[in-house]
């Protein structure tokens, strides 16, 4: 169970932070605000956005001993990523 460093995304707009939200709810990760933290299966996460920066911060704060919390982290980013990409494509 170890903390690994936040990440930060710039250009997370309004529509892009709604996009990441579905798609955490339909991982059963419910993000109902701009700013929380939220405990899933072992891995606790915590984020913040701020709107008017366009600037996403997450982190994963503790995994379960089964998973590290770098690869946690690896994932998220690669979601994230991929969520800015299809939007810009579109």
């Amino acid at each position: 169970m170890s903390s690994s460093s936040r990440l930060a995304f710039r250009g997370i707009t309004r529509t892009i932070f709604a996009c990441l939200r579905r798609k955490a709810s339909e991982n059963g990760i419910h993000v109902v605000s701009p700013a929380g933290e939220t405990v899933k299966d072992g891995t606790r996460i915590r984020w913040n956005y701020d709107a008017d920066a366009e600037l996403l911060e997450v982190e994963c704060i503790s995994a379960p001993f089964w998973i590290s919390s770098a690869q946690i982290s690896r994932k998220l980013g690669q979601e994230i990523e991929a969520t800015l990409k299809s939007n810009r494509a579109a």
